[in-house]
């Protein structure tokens, strides 16, 4: 059977990157463009996941279940200086491998049914699907890597694909500037991620998780600590690039410039999933320093993103930013070491995201592509199963009880409490502040966004003709439309969106209630999901392995020994399937705590439990206290939202224009890169060029003295002797004629002028 997981994982992970090839060169050729071919592919591939979610998370139930494959791909034998070197590729199918792939699957599929109907008539409508095919097979190569090179490899493709689908309305210089800002702001998270890499493979020489953590648990690396601490954090660059946490937060609003069936699958099971899952898979080398650092950065992102959210009028917008702060959630509450409680968030938040995405593309679509929301409003009555799915998906973002969300995020919340009491307090308190602030923000901005779009009367007929005709620095909100509103009528006929577009958005909506969780609706750890996910504290290698040709197929009889105290322990225990193949077997649960290896995180994990209901009692007031914020100001207006937002115009301003991050990134980095380009222009200019064009001058002045020496007295010399010797033999010419006369009278003349000498020197 474990075989059989390997291989079906295997073609889970191509089908979609032979819905990519198919579709980017014969769509044109295919009857409406191919999007049955990726839709059936997904489809299949999804029948595979879910079969492999069966069997690993229904069948099996164990924290500790684990299956591995890998082989050669790149052998370079014994390199001088190095020794032998090696680069595996491999699988790993464990507990959280099978989640993600169920869940990126499912929302995949579902974003390309939906796509079917809100893409409809697109210029480039198959490429769209191809390109949603390439996106999904590589956060399918995230989720099944199982060494740190190749999830670099498909890390890269993750930011290629959301390239080509944020700028896939090319021709406006909007997606194009948005495909570039994403791309780029994710390089710089990804050179950080790769000297991590980098880091741990000198010191191991290996890219294995397994192998590297099996050397961190043994003791078995020289580097110090502060080089673990920097090894974790530029890894964790990568997470703050793909999951846009703070600094590098900036791109993923901007990306709602692609479709908004993209901005569900980026900001739901893809992209931003994937920094979050990559810290995840890299928990065990994390150091307690780089754990602060990750926690302090999540818990701000989380609170600045939510204070962002409430000014912000693009109905996509404003769930973009719901989507920073949410990942701000996650990553404090790994931060904290809320291990299963992130994940946990992450898995939850991908339903009822994507629901509200898709949602929000159907009011989009049914408003003839408009997303203010100042120009909604009275859609409940039209649009009764996009709304009703949009609330229950508001309702679990908000993190009330009986919805998914009010899991997740209260367990997080509860880390964070336990984690600064362990810490001692102090600036460490500051973590559960800010995250508790976020969660008001949240039902605030939900609440303010539901009112907006689905409540009172619709106000389309109020929108000024010209789009700029509003400024987009108003302090005001909705107020002066709001009287005027009352007795409007429609300027486009709306209606609720088709089958195969209201068909997501309930499958994500049923999936945002507790019970698909936990049959506890203020569940404190029972759900399979914080019992099978838990934290990898403990690696034993004594799996066995059968070897195929290059490759071997690898389980581990281990436990994960370290797990928030909401779990139970489990007692592994070693079994073999057909008698060759190992895998983790069924454990026996034991319901007297967890087993730690690690005080700190035992302690913490004490503390995290005896804080589980206060998290409750004070996230469930900060959910009252926003949404009662949301229906003072947008429901029975006893405070004027203009008003406020006029007497506190400073604050409204730093919030609507974004923390003016984007300027003040444009002023320093930006302009700072720009001063620097243009100092080595000129440097290149005058000095470079400088050298090499005086030295050009000189060697041609050197070359010139050469060629007038060469000319004037080598050629002169040469040109002397050649006119000598030819003048002299035209004299000789003359003298040596070849007549015997000539000779004679020359002899005559000779006797006769030798006798004439003679005669002058007797007379003397």
């Amino acid at each position: 059977m474990m075989h059989s997981l390997i291989q079906l994982s295997i073609a889970v992970l191509l089908l979609p990157l032979l819905s990519f090839v198919v579709l980017i060169f014969f769509n044109r050729r295919l009857p409406r463009n191919g999007d049955f071919v990726g839709l059936g592919l997904l489809g299949t591939s999804l029948a595979i996941s879910l079969y492999i979610f069966w069997t690993v998370i229904v069948q099996h139930y164990d924290p500790a279940f684990r299956v591995a494959w890998d082989f050669t791909w790149l052998d370079f034998g014994n390199v001088p200086g190095v020794g032998p070197l090696q680069i595996k590729m491999g699988i790993v199918i464990d507990n959280l491998t099978a989640i993600m792939l169920a869940m990126v699957n499912l929302i995949s599929f579902l974003v390309h049914l939906y796509s079917t109907g809100y893409m409809k008539g697109e210029t480039y409508y198959g490429r769209f699907f191809a390109y949603l095919g390439i996106f999904t097979f590589s956060m399918f190569g995230i989720v099944l890597s199982d060494n740190l090179f190749s999830i670099y490899i498909f890390w890269e493709l993750v930011g290629l694909s959301s390239y080509l689908l944020i700028g896939f309305y090319f021709h406006k210089d909007s997606a194009a500037d948005a495909q570039k800002k994403a791309f780029l702001t994710n390089r710089v998270g990804d050179i950080g991620m790769w000297l991590g890499i980098l880091i741990l493979y000198s010191q191991f020489h290996t890219f294995g998780y397994q192998e590297i953590f099996e050397h961190i648990k043994n003791g078995d690396f020289h580097m110090s600590q502060a080089w673990l601490t920097a090894a974790g954090v530029l890894l964790f660059m990568g997470c703050v690039g793909k999951s846009a946490q703070f600094p590098l937060h900036v791109w993923l609003p901007d990306a709602m410039e692609g479709p908004t069936p993209v901005s569900a699958l980026i900001h739901a099971a893809t992209m931003v999933a994937a920094g979050v899952y990559f810290v995840a898979r890299i928990f065990v080398i994390l150091t307690p320093d780089a754990l602060h650092v990750i926690a302090f950065i999540g818990a701000f992102t989380a609170f600045m993103a939510a204070t962002i959210a409430i000014t912000q009028h693009d109905i996509k917008r404003v769930l973009a930013y719901s989507t920073v702060s949410q990942l701000g959630y996650m990553v404090l509450g790994l931060g904290v070491g809320a291990y299963s409680a992130a994940l946990f968030h992450l898995l939850t938040h991908a339903f009822f995201k994507a629901c509200l995405f898709l949602g929000s593309g159907a009011i989009i679509h049914a408003m003839h592509h408009e997303q203010d929301m100042r120009w909604m409003g009275g859609l409940y009555k039209k649009m009764p199963w996009t709304f009703a799915t949009f609330m229950i998906a508001t309702l679990a973002l908000a993190g009330l009880p009986l919805t998914s969300g009010f899991l997740s995020k209260d367990a997080i919340l509860a880390g964070s409490l336990g984690f600064a009491a362990f810490e001692g307090g102090g600036i460490f308190y500051l973590i559960p502040v800010l995250g508790f602030g976020a969660a008001v923000l949240t039902a605030f901005y939900m609440g303010r966004q539901i009112w907006l779009v689905f409540f009172g009367e619709s106000r389309t007929h109020l929108k000024p003709k010209s789009a700029h005709s509003m400024d987009d620095h108003s302090d005001g909100d909705v107020d002066h439309i709001h009287d005027a509103a009352h007795g409007g009528h429609d300027h486009h006929p709306v209606h609720e969106v088709a089958w195969n577009m209201r068909l997501p958005l309930v499958v994500l909506a049923t999936l945002s209630v507790f019970a698909v969780f936990s049959p506890d609706p203020f569940d404190g750890g029972k759900g399979w999901f914080m019992h099978l996910v838990q934290t990898p504290a403990t690696v034993v290698s004594s799996g066995e392995a059968v070897h195929h040709g290059d490759a071997a197929l690898h389980t581990t009889q281990a436990g994960m020994l370290l797990a928030e105290a909401h779990t139970d322990t489990q007692h592994v225990e070693a079994a073999a399937e057909h008698g060759h193949v190992a895998e983790a077997a069924h454990g026996e649960g034991s319901h007297h705590g967890p087993v730690y290896d690690d005080p700190r995180q035992a302690e913490i994990a004490h503390m995290t439990h005896e804080n589980h209901y206060t998290a409750i009692k004070l996230s469930s007031i900060m959910v009252v206290i926003g949404i009662g914020m949301a229906l003072i100001f947008y429901v029975f207006r006893i405070i004027d939202p203009d008003k406020t937002a006029q007497a506190i115009r400073p604050l409204y301003l730093y919030s609507f224009n974004k923390w003016y991050w984007d300027e003040i990134y444009d002023a320093t980095v930006i302009k700072g890169s720009m001063l620097i380009a243009r100092i080595f222009a000129w440097f290149d200019a005058n000095i470079i060029d400088g050298i090499v064009n005086g030295v050009a001058t000189v060697f041609r002045k050197i070359a010139f003295a050469n060629g007038s020496f060469d000319k004037y007295v080598v050629d002169g010399l040469v040109n002397f002797t050649a006119f000598t010797v030819q003048t002299t033999g035209a004299v000789f010419r003359k003298v040596q004629t070849g007549k015997v006369q000539t000779y004679l009278v020359m002899v005559v003349v000779a006797v006769l002028g030798s006798f004439a000498w003679f005669i002058t020197q007797f007379m003397k």
